[in-house]
C-alpha cells in the first residue's frame, strides 16, 4: 500500500489520471491587456516622461518671460536688494499676468464648451 493510496489494494496497480485541461483558453490568449512588444510599455512610460520635461520647459520659460517683465518695468537701478516700490511693483506685474492669464483660460473653456454643444450639420 502506498503513502497516497486510498486505502484499498485494487486501485494500487493503476495510478489515477487527471484531466486538467480547460476549454477556457481565452483566459490565457487575451490580447487587449498584453504589449505587443516587450517595449510597448516602455514606450508609453517614455512618451510620459517626455510629456513631462515638455511641460516643465514651459512653465520654465513662462517663469522667465515674466521675470524678464516685471525686471524691465520695475527695476529701475539695479542693487543688491529690491526697494519697496521695487518688491510690490514685481508683485502687481506677476498678479496682473496671473489673472490675465486665468481670464483668458476660462474665455478658452467657455468658448470650448459652447462649440461643443452645437449641432453640427
Amino acid at each position: 500500500m502506498g503513502f497516497f493510496s486510498r486505502g484499498s489494494s485494487d486501485d494500487s496497480s493503476q495510478p489515477a489520471t487527471r484531466d486538467f485541461s480547460s476549454s477556457d483558453e481565452a483566459a490565457y490568449t487575451h490580447e487587449d491587456t498584453m504589449p505587443t512588444s516587450p517595449s510597448a510599455a516602455g514606450m508609453a512610460e517614455m512618451q510620459q516622461f517626455a510629456a513631462a520635461i515638455q511641460q516643465q520647459v514651459l512653465v520654465q520659460a513662462t517663469i522667465s518671460d515674466l521675470t524678464e517683465k516685471a525686471f524691465e518695468r520695475c527695476i529701475t537701478k539695479p542693487s543688491d536688494s529690491l526697494t519697496g516700490y521695487e518688491a510690490s511693483c514685481v508683485q502687481a506685474v506677476t498678479n496682473k499676468w496671473l489673472d490675465s492669464n486665468q481670464f483668458i483660460m476660462k474665455r478658452f473653456q467657455k468658448k470650448m464648451a459652447s462649440q461643443q454643444s452645437e449641432p453640427t450639420y
